[in-house]
């Protein structure tokens, strides 16, 4: 198995940088790689690193990303103790403020670290200061930058830019980089078109340069195909989503779907047979960093008081649908009391999800916090194609792949064609892909509201968020205040 080193940039003092005054307040020497530090094919390599390092770390994905959609959804909610929000009952409640360092700040700030380090690198190899021969594993270094490039800008633009089919992207987005900037600079939001645009240029330019293989831990082409099939899906351009799904899907046997028996089996184990990228992770580099407070650790249950987020009634009510379904081996009841908890003590069993378990497989031996983070795997590729086919109008195309879940779910069980609607296929995917960061994505592109109303939920949310529509502001985050005082430029969201 290859495993990332790591690039030393300095990432921890990055980790934790906040905007005071400058585009990002990064210095040169944080900020892009020096003269001397990429000059040979290695270094190229160790500066790309450096890159999936910065994106796996706290406050990207291995913090935030994961978890935002699945608590702003209806299928996961907070856990307050004794009274007291845990740290992501602001996403929960959507009373996200502006000068929120842990919810948005530094949730703006890591992303664009990603994306500046890419675009160092980038501009390195295209200057021809990395010397070397190999110019096919030189261009695979820069496609699999311009990817990580794009995905940072995907997901940016997913979380401070309202959805692309609520008015077609017109709507601001984020600033678009694809140069390296000095401090002083001060850019303009780019419009969620011109973003998604932005971020399809990069993947599709990326594709013929990268590997065909197995590329743990790395993007590879069929990665790229995979998030260019939910990119394309999120826009609602339904051809193209279904197009590169199909690629993926029929991968030539490299990624196959988990079966029925192994399914309880799998979870935490590194790089298995759906995994297309994922995040690489150990006990003495967890996700979220030194501290360990990652995302695998916000699902984890109770024993050791790391838990924030627990499964809703909703979503058990919808699993106990089918009580054969293989899917209710990933929910466990806690174990140690929940007096502490409200309000869901009142409801007798709270459950947790235990698709983090650590290396071991096992809840009850591993350690969340050396748990692998999987950005996308085969699963959902599965269920982009189902969607994006039934909204073509191939519903027996659209049948195929969603029958694919549903039978591995419960081998005595399968979707006629009759029963074949969009909500069916969207219930398949919040049967499927819970904890796995989609969720509010998928109600903002389809034009359904979120409703949580009754169950375990918050009282305040009757008032405050217990129904989302699409257009609600609220289902975005807000710039940054520090950007919106330094920066003129900077038009804040509603």
């Amino acid at each position: 198995m290859k495993r990332l080193s790591l690039y030393i940039i300095a990432a921890s003092s990055l980790m934790l940088h906040s905007c005071t005054g400058d585009w990002l307040n990064l210095n040169p020497s944080t900020s892009v790689t020096s003269e001397q530090a990429v000059s040979t094919l290695n270094d190229a390599q160790t500066a790309l690193n450096g890159i999936y390092r910065l994106a796996a770390s706290h406050s990207y994905y291995g913090d935030n990303y994961l978890y935002y959609a699945d608590c702003r959804g209806e299928d996961v909610q907070a856990r307050i103790s004794k009274g007291a929000g845990r740290r992501v009952s602001p996403y929960y409640e959507f009373n996200v403020t502006a000068d929120d360092a842990f919810n948005v700040t530094r949730v703006w700030n890591q992303p664009y670290i990603v994306i500046h380090q890419a675009n160092s690198l980038i501009e390195k190899i295209d200057a021809g200061k990395v010397i070397t021969d190999n110019t096919t594993e030189l261009n695979r270094i820069k496609a699999e930058a311009l990817s990580m490039r794009g995905l940072a800008l995907f997901h940016l633009t997913q979380l401070f830019g309202m959805p692309y089919t609520l008015n077609n992207g017109s709507s601001l987005g984020v600033a678009i980089e694809t140069t390296t900037t000095p401090p002083t600079h001060q850019p303009t939001r780019n419009t969620v078109a011109e973003c998604y645009a932005q971020v399809i240029k990069d993947m599709e330019q990326a594709l013929p340069h990268l590997s065909n293989s197995k590329h743990d831990g790395y993007q590879n082409s069929w990665s790229v195909k995979a998030l260019l099939s939910r990119i394309y899906l999120n826009m609602n351009n339904n051809a193209q989503a279904l197009k590169y799904a199909k690629e993926v899907i029929n991968n030539g046997g490299i990624y196959t779907l988990f079966t029925h028996d192994e399914y309880p089996r799998v979870w935490g184990k590194d790089f298995n047979s759906e995994s297309l990228f994922e995040f690489y992770y150990t006990l003495s580099e967890p996700a979220g960093g030194s501290g360990g407070e990652g995302a695998p650790m916000v699902y984890a249950d109770n024993t050791k008081d790391w838990n924030n987020l627990v499964l809703t009634k909703a979503f058990l009510d919808l699993l106990n649908e089918d009580p054969k379904d293989v899917r209710h081996t990933l929910t466990r009841l806690p174990e140690k009391p929940t007096e502490d908890v409200e309000p869901i003590q009142s409801a007798g069993h709270p459950k947790y999800l235990i698709k983090y378990p650590g290396k071991t497989g096992d809840v009850t031996t591993g350690n969340p916090q050396d748990n692998d983070i999987c950005v996308i795997r085969l699963s959902e590729v599965y269920l982009n194609a189902a969607e994006a086919a039934f909204k073509l109008g191939n519903s027996e195309e659209a049948l195929t792949y969603l029958n694919a879940i549903v039978t591995r779910s419960n081998p005595e069980k399968s979707v006629a064609a009759s029963q074949l609607t969009l909500e069916r296929i969207l219930q398949e995917r919040r049967r499927e892909l819970v904890g796995e960061g989609q969720a509010f994505f998928d109600y903002l592109r389809n034009g359904k509201s979120v409703s949580r109303i009754g169950g375990w939920h918050l009282p305040t949310l009757s008032v405050q968020a217990a129904t989302i529509t699409p257009s609600d502001p609220r289902v975005v985050l807000p710039i940054p205040q520090a950007e919106i005082d330094a920066n003129p430029n900077m038009i804040q969201n509603p």
